[in-house]
């Protein structure tokens, strides 16, 4: 099946060369690759350029990623179409081990995994425990039941027909992956999680950034849910009943900080201890096998580990504000924030 590349860019002079030779490189034959610069302020463009791709310049700021990619989108003929981050690298084999789920007649997407490029902050190292977690667990368990949430924006491949006969990839909210993810869905197309299909994104190596990058997560998620009246799959209620638990716990998790806090002034040790023991084995364990398999080094998931039991903490807050204003204030979120 022929394929075309979409790599949306804004300011990535830094990165782009390496996404672009990552995907010059790939075991399965790619018909174009297509750089949308989203008037760059940088060399963001020269750069893709020299490296002889095709890049086309927005005759303006699109503002969203969504709109970006949809302004490359018009341009592909191909069968399908691969969404990459102008800061992710991909595998050599990314591809190819992806287009195996397309025998499938019924596949409209297919995400592959994901871990971070760079592992030298606390942030990065308790990001790297968290992807491997949710792949290790999270992810293959909703691939199981046709239940993949979302068809992360870093790096997945869509058939063309399909995306466009829905609209492209609209910008009524800021994780347009998710929201296609959705309408894919709903659609009764089958979407899939490819485990040997490897991205390697620049994850937020800082408080701030991590910070932007997790408000735009769960405002986009919180925006879907009212553009859908919070009454997502109307036909698919396995996957309704799934969305529903992420919201709640997502709310309802922050009672763990108190009970946590009572816990410790009752018993520290003791508190710390299980804490710890549990961790390891829901958590730690698992993510230390997929890594492995992953090439990950082990020391970097065992220095993720302490990082790792903070940042639920710091989500939790995170969460929080978001509802508070796009729920309660009704303050939309609508300019696309970095994240990596």
């Amino acid at each position: 099946m022929s394929v075309t590349v979409i790599v949306p860019a804004f300011n990535e002079a830094k990165h782009i060369a390496a996404t672009v030779q990552s995907l010059q490189h790939q075991t399965y034959l790619i018909k174009e690759i297509i750089v949308v610069d989203d008037c760059s302020t940088d060399n963001t463009g020269e750069i893709a350029r020299s490296l002889g791709v095709t890049v086309i310049r927005t005759p303006m700021n699109k503002g969203s990623k969504a709109q970006a990619q949809g302004f490359g989108l018009d341009l592909v003929k191909t069968e399908l179409f691969v969404t990459v981050d102008a800061d992710t690298i991909l595998a050599s084999n990314a591809i190819y081990e992806a287009m195996r789920f397309f025998n499938d007649n019924n596949t409209e997407v297919v995400c592959g995994t994901v871990v971070p490029q760079r592992l030298n902050t606390a942030w990065e190292l308790g990001r790297l425990v968290e992807y491997l977690y949710a792949q290790a667990i999270m992810k293959p368990a909703q691939d199981q039941h046709g239940l993949v949430l979302v068809a992360s924006g870093c790096f997945s491949i869509f058939r063309t027909k399909t995306v466009k006969e829905l609209g492209g990839f609209d910008e009524r909210t800021m994780a347009e992956d998710m929201d296609l993810t959705w309408q894919i869905h709903e659609n009764g197309g089958r979407v899939y999680f490819a485990t040997k299909a490897v991205c390697y994104p620049v994850d937020p190596p800082n408080r701030r950034i991590y910070c932007a990058q997790m408000d735009r997560w769960y405002r986009g998620f919180i925006q879907n849910m009212k553009v859908r009246n919070y009454k997502p799959f109307p036909r698919k209620w396995s996957m309704r009943t799934m969305v529903y638990i992420y919201l709640v716990w997502f709310a309802i998790s922050a009672l763990i900080t108190p009970l946590f806090l009572y816990a410790i002034t009752t018993n520290i040790l003791m508190t710390l201890l299980w804490m710890l023991i549990m961790n390891s084995v829901l958590v730690w364990l698992p993510a230390l096998v997929v890594g492995k398999k992953l090439g990950v080094p082990v020391l970097k998931i065992v220095y993720g580990f302490l990082p790792y039991l903070i940042l639920p903490y710091i989500n939790m807050f995170i969460y929080a504000r978001s509802l508070w204003k796009e729920i309660v204030v009704n303050e939309k979120l609508v300019v696309w924030q970095k994240g990596h």
